[in-house]
């Protein structure tokens, strides 16, 4: 145990160790008086506490050192702990929200917001990536850039590389009712992530001519690519600030991938032909 009159504490760990404490003594009353079968017992209502301490600002926190006698600038703070019901706790406690294993929470962003920066949008309940694009479609950028004193255009380029298009693989299919060699009918099939922005897919390109998006799922696009589109650089775009670009060879068909595996195989096995 860390007994060090020098240490500085977080003010709310402060408030939950005298709540736990407080906790633990009504805990005990309640069982000794359900033990002892007493018709008149005694509870805890509300506790007023004059607390001198040194109080510091560090890392966006406040914290506290419980003052010295030849500490004659320190701080009163004082404390009220009273008793409320479970029924006033529903009422007044904020609502949970279910994690989403999808959403970003903007811890891991990274590089994009330093740790000072996340404490500020952290302190008007913004806490990952949907929340922040959830704002800036009610058009409150402008006043979340004052309030945090972050610049709004520093906002939106945050948000456009977060919610950027993210491929996981491209690949050739024959599209419905034609067969693997009619190269006219042929689709490409792009999954990933964030493929989807507020219900409308990215603007593809490929060798730098757009793309038709015949389908569109958060997790899959499927592309009407023309027949000299199926190779090059692709093009992914919700914003102009974060493009995702990447290589891709699909100008083989998938029937003639297979033939040239299968005619292959022998010689790959060890055999003679």
């Amino acid at each position: 145990m860390n007994t060090n009159p020098n240490r500085l504490v977080a003010l709310e760990d402060f408030i939950q160790a005298v709540q736990l404490q407080l906790d633990n003594a009504q805990a005990r009353m309640t069982m000794k008086a359900q033990n002892d079968r007493l018709p008149l017992t005694f509870a805890i209502k509300d506790i007023s506490m004059d607390l001198k301490a040194q109080v510091e600002f560090q890392d966006g926190e406040v914290r506290i050192r419980p003052a010295g006698q030849a500490d004659l600038n320190a701080t009163v703070l004082h404390l009220v702990f009273a008793a409320i019901t479970k029924p006033m706790i529903d009422e007044n406690a904020a609502t949970l929200a279910v994690d989403d294993k999808d959403d970003t929470p903007l811890s891991a962003l990274g590089d994009e917001l330093d740790a000072d920066e996340r404490r500020r949008l952290e302190g008007i309940g913004v806490r990952t990536v949907s929340k922040l694009h959830d704002l800036e479609k009610r058009g409150l950028s402008g006043s979340i850039g004052r309030i945090t004193r972050l610049p709004a255009d520093k906002l939106e380029a945050v948000l456009a590389r977060a919610t950027r298009p993210m491929v996981a693989d491209v690949s050739r299919e024959a599209a419905p009712g034609s067969d693997a060699a009619d190269e006219l009918r042929q689709h490409l099939r792009v999954k990933g992530r964030n493929l989807l922005r507020d219900g409308a897919p990215p603007r593809v390109a490929i060798a730098g001519r757009p793309v038709s998006v015949i389908r569109a799922q958060d997790d899959e696009l499927v592309l009407a690519p023309s027949p000299d589109q199926f190779a090059g650089q692709m093009s992914l775009e919700h914003h102009p600030r974060a493009p995702t670009e990447l290589w891709f060879d699909q100008s083989v068909p998938a029937a003639s991938r297979l033939v040239a595996a299968t005619q292959l195989q022998p010689e790959f096995l060890g055999g003679t032909q």
